[in-house]
């Protein structure tokens, strides 16, 4: 099996437009401090890392990472990368105990979890392009002919209407399910939304 020859990141900058998150995007460790600043600057991901790992037969497979993308490529440069070059990516559990382990003593959490994801993401979309598969058949594949969409959205308003509006959304995707499924009396569609709407606004 092809060995992994080298591991290269690179840091991409953002120079263009940007909007400053608005004050209820969420919260954070800083809002504890006393001393009030910049408390979402760690937020604002202006900068992304892109980790290559390459193979002997010059196949490539690409991880990333958003948080602090400058250290974490230092980390992986002079830490992480000796530790993958000269491995079989399909010993993928080996290689991620081996930089764990490693760098046991600073490593485990912060940057350096950071920087062991970025490589494991590259493996993982590395092992998919040898074998000709997506990922997800190499974890384990289909369980389900579909599955319900996650959706998120942030930076939301707060103003009534924009809360009416992802309610509604919510019960389209969902469907409330009526209080009297379970015996008693089912409420009418309109009542459930109201009673959503006091329970979630």
């Amino acid at each position: 099996m092809t060995k992994i020859k080298s591991v290269r990141t690179r840091v991409w900058n953002w120079t263009g437009p940007t909007v400053p998150p608005t004050g209820n995007f969420c919260t954070n460790a800083s809002d504890a401090l006393w001393l009030k600043g910049d408390a979402m600057a760690s937020f604002r991901f202006h900068q992304w890392l892109t980790c290559e790992i390459e193979t002997e037969d010059g196949t490539i497979g690409i991880g990333n990472a958003a948080l602090a993308p400058t250290v974490v490529k230092k980390a992986i440069d002079d830490w992480y990368a000796p530790l993958v070059i000269g491995e079989d990516p399909f010993d993928y559990a080996y290689i991620w105990e081996k930089m764990y382990r490693r760098t046991h003593a600073w490593g485990r959490k912060g940057i350096g979890m950071t920087a062991i994801s970025a490589i494991d993401i590259a493996i993982w979309d590395l092992m998919g392009k040898l074998v000709g598969k997506p990922v997800f058949k190499l974890l384990g594949g289909r369980t389900k002919e579909k599955i319900p969409v996650y959706y998120s959205k942030l930076y939301a308003g707060r103003g009534r209407r924009s809360h009416e509006k992802w309610l509604y959304r919510l019960q389209v995707a969902f469907r409330l399910r009526p209080q009297g499924r379970h015996g008693g009396n089912a409420r009418k569609p309109q009542t459930r939304r109201s009673a959503a709407r006091s329970h979630w606004l």
